[in-house]
């Protein structure tokens, strides 16, 4: 106690000690320059308005934050002038109070915090109504001044946000489904966490009933006829809600998973291509034919000069063979690749989208006619592959050329290779990028609404259209925002396990 006394003696004194001086403290932190002084006075500013606010909203627990901020700002200041540290202080000097700035935004934010979460359980708990009987919950809610959340839309509409308009007597085919997934889920989190597992043929039969699983899923939703067991159903009309969220997601992610890999290998494509001879002749005779038919013609009837240049367009043939050879030595699997992912990239899903519902039935031969649902599926799959390709595109540039040389030193076959040197270490470098792409596909779902297909977000929308939940609207949509947290949530937590279990990142 007595060497405790004499170090704080010495802290507080002027000058003690030659370790610590007030007067260089406040030279460095506060009054460096001017600019910084002023942005201590606004911050202290604004943090002093949102504790007085946060004292009068909730005393008991602001003076708590208070107290406890306060102790540990003077503990961690105590450690740093002693140069004597706790794990503890020495946490919150690193990473909280470094500075005057850090100690006072520390404060402002769990205020704020703690005031969004109080105000969150006020209105989603204290003052809202469960009942599904509208009368009675206009009656819970009109004893407070401000009424919280009418959470019985949501619980009278929660069939249609799961399923919306799926027959209730084939309701057995989506229990036969969840059914099936979690009986190979409880043995497969097992299985292939286990390196003991890995060539065993019960890996193996996990694996075949997993790729069984998306056929199956189709049998069970869509039915295989027009009567008996599976009677056939219209997916335009049968599938909606959660439901279809999670088909448009899931099947988007499987599918374009194949294609997207498929476009970076042909974008990276080292394939013999046309030779330069064959390109330039064949531009060049097409080129003179078009001249011949389509540009004298149109210089012999009066033009303007802009008309007259643009009747030269078959030299753009040249050119286009030019750029062919330049930069992909006439490899033509390499340019459509190229092509289809810029073109893709080049516009936003909900283009996609509705040409597939508007302009893709153009093409189809008279009397043929493919169901929205599968428009919307494909359209979805397509957009999300050339995404997916330049992820995987960037894994494969991320291999060192001696991975390439060694493979080919051991004589595999460019199919071997790929698959069982460069793919996996490619794939395994953009672990997270693919999965935050699967995540913005996940939530890019709620675009389809535009197509006519009713999805989560789209029952959301219809509730507050209903007779008895007229006007309620957020609480269906805070409904759907924790679907699809959770969704993304999982899918981010089980790619940082994958990481970890796959060492990516460790040198």
């Amino acid at each position: 106690m007595t060497t405790l006394y004499h170090n704080l003696q010495q802290l507080f004194r002027r000058g003690g000690g030659g370790h610590f001086t007030w007067g260089h403290f406040l030279r460095e932190h506060i009054f460096a320059n001017v600019w910084l002084f002023l942005w201590l006075l606004l911050l202290a500013y604004i943090t002093g308005r949102v504790v007085a606010g946060q004292l009068a909203d909730a005393p008991v627990t602001t003076a708590i934050i208070l107290i406890a901020w306060a102790v540990s700002v003077a503990a961690t200041a105590t450690g740093n002038m002693m140069r004597r540290h706790t794990p503890a202080t020495f946490w919150l000097s690193r990473n909280l109070y470094s500075s005057i700035t850090n100690i006072l935004v520390t404060l402002l934010i769990v205020l704020l915090l703690v005031g969004a979460v109080r105000g969150f359980v006020g209105w989603a708990v204290v003052r809202a109504s469960f009942t599904t009987d509208p009368e009675a919950a206009a009656e819970r809610l009109g004893q407070w001044e401000e009424p919280g959340a009418n959470w019985g839309a949501v619980i009278d509409n929660f069939r249609n946000l799961m399923v919306f308009r799926f027959p209730r007597e084939e309701d057995w085919r989506l229990w036969a489904l969840i059914g099936w997934n979690v009986a190979l889920l409880i043995p497969s989190a097992y299985v292939y966490s286990r390196e003991v597992f890995r060539r065993s043929r019960l890996r193996r039969v996990l694996t075949v009933l997993w790729l069984l699983t998306p056929f199956l899923a189709f049998v069970l939703l869509r039915g295989v006829g027009e009567g008996g067991l599976l009677p056939r159903l219209n997916p335009d009309i049968a599938w909606g809600g959660l439901m279809l969220t999670l088909i448009i997601a899931v099947f988007g992610i499987v599918a374009s998973f194949p294609l997207g890999v498929l476009l970076a290998l042909g974008r990276r494509s080292q394939i013999r291509g046309v030779p330069a001879w064959l390109t330039w002749t064949a531009a060049g005779l097409l080129t003179g034919y078009l001249l011949v038919s389509s540009t004298l013609p149109s210089l012999r009837q009066p033009a303007t000069l802009v008309q007259r240049v643009l009747s030269f367009w078959p030299l753009l043939i040249l050119l286009g063979a030019f750029l062919f050879q330049r930069y992909f030595r006439g490899n033509v699997v390499s340019l459509l690749s190229t092509v289809y992912i810029e073109t893709v990239r080049g516009v936003p899903l909900i283009t996609i989208l509705f040409m597939s519902i508007i302009i893709f039935p153009i093409f189809l031969p008279p009397g043929t006619e493919i169901l929205g649902t599968w428009r919307v599926l494909a359209a979805v799959t397509l957009f999300a592959a050339a995404y997916l390709a330049e992820n995987v595109r960037g894994g494969l540039q991320s291999i060192p050329k001696g991975q390439y040389e060694a493979a080919d030193a051991l004589g595999f076959s460019a199919a071997r290779k790929y698959r069982l040197i460069i793919l996996p270490q490619a794939l395994r470098a953009v672990i997270p990028a693919i999965v935050g792409q699967f995540i913005g596909l996940f939530k890019d779902t709620t675009l389809v609404a535009i197509v006519a297909l009713i999805e989560l977000l789209g029952v959301a929308n219809l509730i507050s259209a209903q007779p008895d939940w007229l006007g309620v609207r957020r609480e269906p949509y805070v409904f759907a925002a924790l679907i699809y947290f959770i969704g993304s949530f999982s899918m981010a937590v089980y790619s940082r396990r994958l990481e970890r279990r796959l060492g990516v990142g460790e040198r």
